[in-house]
């Protein structure tokens, strides 16, 4: 006898493996569901599971259609959305549960409006009693996306846990690069030093960093200072072998000339020109995992362009001020309730009463690598059903206008899963901040303050980042994009008609 679980994520050679294992006896029972097929990228084939029964056509089929965890509602909404695939198996989903809040859809301006709105309904479901902080988890596509979900939530002082995840500033290859911006802006910051002295690889092993301690050591000066001495042939005892030396006065090189080109360059341009000249670029894309790691330096990157207006060197002491304020984990007490940040890869086989899924736009989810093959957007699909199916009570869909992601701006379109969804299913919490619907524009414009009333030098409030000063106002495909200085929120982009400005005297 033979069982299988999990059968949906079976390669061939598995399938091929289990039926020879099973053809003397053909006893085999093999359990899984075709919809929460998410592992393609592993060799999984949803061909095992959608043919078993035309390689065992004697086969019966046990179809486990109650469902014990969601509210009539959820249920539904996954359904419709999972139907539209076409490789799938029929299936009708039902449950006893009551039938519970509808979907809640949300639209946000920005990737930190839909981080605040989802901190902000957190803490109001808690303080209205309708949850606790661990019953709710985030859900998003991919891993750079938690970077301003766990900003948001260590601004506002939210409990958060990341499952088998790593916290974004924390992760290997932002810390690396974080040290080398750390080092060109103090030479003498040593931890920083021995971080990336050897990232990426030089040959200068433990042995060579014990003697260059040692050698600083003894002088009374840095590392960084050591290094230069070497440089110079000041070392009257060397104690390197040529190559090594050569190595050292390479690294020393390369952070010399960075640091002199600091001077000059805003943030933006010092960061893409550490990455090239370290060659760190070119590190991460040969390791097994290279491009989700490279995803998270773009991720980095779309940090660094908040601060590429203000002047070389101001940008990189702010950036790095601002790194160390929210990369500061060290008051977060792991055993406390908690809300969870997770992968909708990571998701599966986890249940929640209170699911949010961020990034629902065409680009995010379905991911912009599936979009020209159906198939993958089936795949996409199912990974957004196997999402909603993980909430017990209520489930929040979000998307943001425009998103920096990756170290790409755009302006996204809904995801086309929403589009899967009757509106009989859909609460829409409309635009946030803001109570309507996006599908209704007129009230964007009643809302709205009129670009004429808008110039330069205006002094206004935003709902959410609070007062500013208006630098310009120009028409941008049928809008107007106004760009704020925010007393505390930095300078801004709005779309008028989305951004709900009030002039303040």
């Amino acid at each position: 006898h033979i069982q299988v679980d999990e059968f949906q994520d079976t390669n061939l050679v598995q399938y091929e493996l289990i039926k020879q294992i099973g053809d003397k006896y053909r006893n085999i029972c093999v359990v899984g569901d075709p919809d929460q097929s998410i592992y393609s990228w592993r060799s999984a084939d949803l061909r095992n599971i959608l043919n078993f029964e035309k390689d065992y056509p004697e086969a019966e089929v046990v179809l486990l259609e109650q469902n014990y965890r969601s509210t009539k509602n959820i249920l539904e909404t996954a359904s419709h959305l999972i139907s539209a695939n076409q490789q799938r198996k029929p299936k009708g989903l039902w449950t006893d549960n009551e039938a519970g809040e509808l979907t809640t859809v949300v639209e946000t301006y920005t990737e930190q409006e839909e981080a605040q709105f989802v901190v902000n309904e957190i803490e109001c479901l808690v303080s209205q009693g309708k949850a606790k902080l661990g019953d709710c988890a985030v859900m998003y596509r991919t891993n750079a996306q938690s970077r301003v979900l766990e900003e948001a939530f260590v601004r506002f002082g939210t409990p958060y846990k990341l499952v088998a995840g790593t916290r974004f500033y924390e992760r290997r290859e932002v810390k690396d690069v974080i040290a080398y911006l750390r080092l060109i802006q103090n030479p003498d910051d040593s931890i920083s030093l021995l971080r990336i002295i050897n990232v990426p690889g030089r040959g200068i092993g433990q042995q060579t960093l014990a003697g260059l301690s040692s050698r600083a050591q003894s002088m009374g000066i840095s590392r960084y200072e050591a290094l230069r001495h070497i440089a110079e042939s000041k070392d009257d005892t060397p104690s390197f072998t040529p190559h090594i030396t050569r190595a050292l006065v390479g690294f020393l090189d390369i952070m010399e000339g960075l640091t002199a080109r600091s001077r000059e360059l805003n943030l933006i341009d010092l960061f893409d020109l550490t990455i090239e000249r370290s060659g760190y670029r070119e590190y991460l894309l040969a390791q097994p995992d290279g491009e989700e790691r490279w995803d998270n330096i773009l991720e980095l990157r779309t940090v660094a362009q908040q601060y590429s207006e203000l002047e070389p060197g101001e940008g990189l002491t702010a950036f790095l001020e601002g790194v160390a304020l929210v990369s500061d984990v060290d008051g977060l007490d792991e055993s406390v309730a908690a809300v969870t940040l997770i992968t909708l890869h990571q998701a599966k086989g986890l249940e929640f009463p209170v699911v949010f899924i961020v990034g629902m736009e065409d680009g995010i989810l379905p991911h912009f690598k599936s979009l020209d093959d159906p198939a993958q957007v089936e795949e996409e699909r199912r990974l957004c059903y196997v999402g909603i199916t993980r909430a017990g009570h209520r489930i929040y869909l979000v998307r943001a206008f425009r998103r920096s992601l990756m170290g790409r701006s755009a302006v996204n379109s809904p995801s086309r899963f929403l589009d899967n969804i009757p509106r009989h299913l859909v609460s829409s919490g409309g635009l946030w901040p803001g109570t309507e619907s996006r599908t209704a524009p007129s009230v964007h414009s009643r809302d709205s303050l009129p670009a004429e009333e808008l110039k330069a030098g205006d002094h206004i409030r935003h709902a959410v980042f609070g007062n500013g000063v208006v630098v310009s106002c120009q028409a941008v495909d049928g809008d107007s994009e106004v760009v704020v200085a925010f007393n505390g929120a930095g300078v801004k982009k709005l779309l008028l008609s989305f951004a709900r400005l009030e002039k303040v005297e």
